[in-house]
């Protein structure tokens, strides 16, 4: 019995420092994935439905409500991330909601926000590099361009291998600009229906110079 013990205590004494090794190699679940794009901007949208974890009064006014949007950009288009879901705090939300909705009539139902959290990214200066990976929808095959909704996930700058994960959505670039201009000028380009300064910006043509009609001579007077 006594060596049966011996040998469950060596094994457990082996077996502990392979797991703190195990856990030291532990990293980021996503780095594979990661990509690198700059914060464009960060917004404060007020929703009616969301709000954001404060910590003090002054948090809270300073907040104004709502919830965090943050704008990445990278040469494949643009992508809008959302601050991280507090989803005890919502669940709970819901509960209590859910529960004073039973005694109210059906045009009194109130709707249960959903409280985010605030994080890294709200302290991030616009024009910042960001890592992050994204599993987004497929697109449509007919309207490849339109908006997909995502799964983020982002690097905690805190910690080794902790990473936040998030909602949002990707809209894609077209392949070409999207923009008016080479339609328009391939219409109206040398047609003359276009002002001269607008002629010369859209067309690469520098705008006529108004001519002249060249000054009348009288006739020479003979003198008698």
């Amino acid at each position: 019995m006594m060596n049966l013990k011996v040998t469950a205590a060596v094994a457990m004494f082996l077996f502990v420092p392979a797991l703190v090794l195990a856990g030291g190699d532990k990293t980021y679940k996503h780095a594979s994935q990661y990509q690198v794009a700059t914060l464009d901007q960060t917004l404060r949208v007020v929703t009616g439905a969301d709000v954001t974890v404060a910590n003090t009064r002054t948090d809270a006014k300073l907040a104004g409500g709502g919830q965090g949007i943050h704008l990445l950009y990278t040469d494949q288009g643009n992508y809008r991330v959302e601050a991280p879901v507090n989803k005890g705090r919502s669940f709970a939300a819901a509960m209590l909601v859910g529960m004073a909705n039973e005694n109210r009539p059906a045009w009194q139902q109130e709707q249960a926000p959903t409280i985010h959290n605030k994080w890294f990214l709200d302290g991030v200066q616009p024009g910042t590099k960001v890592l992050f990976a994204a599993e987004c929808a497929r697109p449509n095959k007919k309207h490849p361009y339109e908006t997909v909704r995502c799964n983020f996930y982002l690097p905690d700058p805190d910690s080794t291998n902790h990473e936040y994960e998030t909602i949002g959505d990707f809209t894609p670039y077209q392949v070409s600009d999207g923009s008016n201009i080479q339609k328009t000028a391939n219409t109206l380009c040398g047609t003359g229906k276009l002002n001269p300064a607008t002629e010369a910006q859209l067309c690469g043509q520098a705008p006529a110079a108004p001519s002249s009609a060249p000054a009348t001579v009288p006739p020479a007077v003979n003198a008698k």
